[in-house]
């Protein structure tokens, strides 16, 4: 039988069903294949699938929606569909190019690649192709490590090695960016056997350790050439929100036993719970942001990932209990996000200052972030009532984003029963929406947490056993 999972599930209500769910399992996987079929039919070779234009777009011009979906396509058992993507990568994927976001082709193409490698030698045999193309890129993004500070640079261009940061930004990292990439060299470096593309990003990690950080909680920027904090506005969602749930998942992956990485986890765990987690008059637990002294009391839907980090790290904490009620309680929150809006979408971002949440940007772009966190608290708690949210959301994608000629699309509208479409698939729709729901319908030893790490773009990474 599989080792005991790292949180022992509770014990479920009498007459719950536990193991898979077939009907909706094959519901998520009907959806993926409309997704990917759709693809391949008008967009292949490109980034993503503009499903009622019928054409592709690309913006990092590497594949984004192939190898995406990679790892996607193995879980649920496309063996054939994974082997054709594979082909293509290998015989057809090519990194000669100019700038692209360093961040973004971290997260997807190298995390996507590495994964992908993993899962080849368990289906069929070590695609060794597989491991030469994540190399590749690991090898030309690497030299965005190459700043006075040695945090990265927010663009890198693939041919000549010169890395930038925008101008937006003053020349400052976004952290996210840059603590959010740990994962992914950590295991190309193990499968390469060779450290230093683990330790360029570690790096930062070590540095992120020295500086201060009021509460344990890390702002957006920092200097690429002092590597000091430029700002002191404090967000778990966009631009900071991975860089938190890396700290425990980085430690994870190393077989947590980092003490000093497991601390740093621990602090911000604190000063989130302490100054940024608040309830709503409507009882509503979200997460604000801070900025300077004073709390913005808005949340995006990207923070809806932090109730799956509470619960993931939960049993490891000198308060499990606590960490799972926060994880609850952001679960919760985060399904009245969908549930309140008339299309059953939640909005790109959500206001609490009036009491009860509402509809900040209106927005609904397929984010994954809140399914992700149904699937951490169905895998430690056994609840139905968290598939049964996980479900209503996905019904909600199929009434109101599916083109029937292929590919779903995001909506410019949550709060119309019937959103106007916007025209984009996002490569996330694949590589973790419905990856995340699947997951959430199927068995627990399907993808353990005992022996894998997603990175934020879900793609599984296994656990270092030594």
């Amino acid at each position: 039988p599989p080792a005991a999972a790292p949180n022992p599930p509770a014990a479920a209500p009498a007459g719950a069903k536990t193991g898979a769910d077939e009907e909706k399992r094959a519901a998520v996987k009907a959806a993926l294949m409309h997704s990917w079929d759709g693809y391949k039919k008008y967009a292949w070779g490109t980034d993503e699938l503009m499903p009622q234009a019928k054409t592709g777009h690309n913006w990092l011009g590497q594949g984004g929606t192939i190898i995406d979906a990679m790892t996607t396509l193995a879980i649920m058992g496309e063996v054939d569909e994974f082997k054709k993507a594979a082909e293509w990568v290998k015989t057809s994927l090519s990194f000669d190019r100019g700038d692209v976001s360093f961040f973004e082709t971290i997260i997807r193409i190298l995390g996507g690649l590495v994964s992908a490698y993993e899962f080849s030698c368990d289906l069929y045999a070590c695609d060794e192709g597989l491991l030469m193309k994540a190399k590749d890129i690991g090898d030309r993004t690497l030299k965005s490590f190459n700043s006075p500070s040695g945090l990265p640079y927010a663009s890198i261009n693939l041919r000549n090695g010169r890395g930038s940061t925008a101008g937006w930004t003053g020349g400052s990292a976004i952290l996210a960016e840059i603590a959010s990439v740990q994962l992914e060299f950590g295991s190309l470096s193990r499968h390469l056997k060779d450290p230093s593309y683990d330790e360029r990003a570690m790096a930062v990690f070590h540095h992120l350790d020295k500086i201060n950080k009021p509460d344990g909680l890390m702002p957006l920027y920092v200097d690429v050439h002092s590597g000091q904090w430029t700002s002191a506005h404090v967000s778990l969602g966009a631009m900071g929100d991975s860089a938190f749930e890396y700290l425990l998942k980085v430690w994870l992956q190393r077989g947590s036993k980092d003490a000093w990485l497991f601390n740093m986890y621990d602090k911000a765990s604190k000063g989130i719970i302490d100054h940024l987690i608040q309830t709503s008059r409507a009882g509503q637990v979200y997460v604000a942001e801070r900025k300077g002294g004073s709390l913005i009391h808005k949340m995006d839907h990207l923070a809806c990932f932090v109730g799956g980090m509470f619960v993931l790290g939960s049993s490891h904490m000198s308060d499990p209990a606590k960490h799972l009620e926060v994880g609850k309680g952001i679960g919760e929150t985060c399904h009245q996000m969908y549930s309140k809006m008339a299309s059953g979408l939640a909005p790109e971002n959500s206001e609490f200052g009036g009491g009860d949440l509402r509809a900040g940007a209106v927005y609904n772009i397929q984010r994954p972030e809140t399914v992700e966190t149904f699937f951490y608290l169905w895998r430690a708690t056994k609840d139905p009532i968290w598939r049964e949210y996980g479900w209503q959301v996905f019904q909600a994608f199929e009434k109101c984003c599916k083109i029937p000629t292929g590919g779903y699309v995001g909506v410019r509208d949550v709060r119309q029963a019937h959103p106007p479409k916007d025209d984009t698939q996002q490569t996330f729709w694949l590589a973790e929406t419905l990856k995340y729901l699947y997951l959430l319908f199927s068995e627990d030893e399907l993808i353990p947490l005992d022996k894998y790490v997603f990175n934020t773009e879900a793609h599984p990474l296994k656990i270092w056993k030594d």
